[in-house]
């Protein structure tokens, strides 16, 4: 485990996420959508992971409308520095981000995702089950962080996905 910090993402860490972004991900989509949430007012949560040689990690938390409704979470893109990738950086953003929308009364939160990832948190692709969305499948994932909200309806995504 490495020495980190974390903390919420100011507009001054746009280009370095987008650089850690493209690094993560071997290319531009995930900076752009990054960039477009932060742009368009459809972030919730946008959390970085510092040391002292800079950003080494940060995860985005956007709004999902659900029936037309400001009613769901979505998680992602949820990135590391590549060679600090597998240890801990992602667990602990994702676990801290969670906590957040959980304390702003967020009821649930859909991922998609790697199917071996992301029910170590609590998702699963049952929970998703209920949901029309773009997409479907093992790696589309949701978990709910409290009782109520909806437990089916249409998932409209931000423009950020289109």
């Amino acid at each position: 485990m490495i020495d980190f910090w974390t903390r919420t993402a100011t507009p001054e860490d746009m280009d370095a996420i987008a650089a850690l972004n493209e690094a993560a991900f071997g290319g531009p989509d995930e900076a752009r959508v990054t960039r477009q949430l932060q742009a368009d007012g459809d972030s919730l949560i946008s959390l970085v992971a510092e040391n002292e040689s800079g950003l080494v990690g940060h995860i985005e938390f956007f709004r999902i409308l659900i029936d037309g409704e400001p009613a769901g979470a979505g998680l992602g893109p949820l990135s590391a520095k590549p060679c600090l990738q597998k240890s801990g950086i992602g667990s602990y953003l994702v676990r801290t981000g969670l906590e957040e929308l959980d304390m702003l009364g967020e009821t649930i939160v859909f991922v998609l995702g790697h199917d071996t990832y992301y029910p170590r948190f609590g998702f699963a692709a049952e929970t998703a089950q209920s949901f029309a969305a773009p997409w479907s499948g093992p790696h589309f994932m949701a978990i709910r962080l409290a009782p109520g909200g909806p437990t089916s309806g249409t998932l409209t995504y931000p423009r950020a996905f289109s």
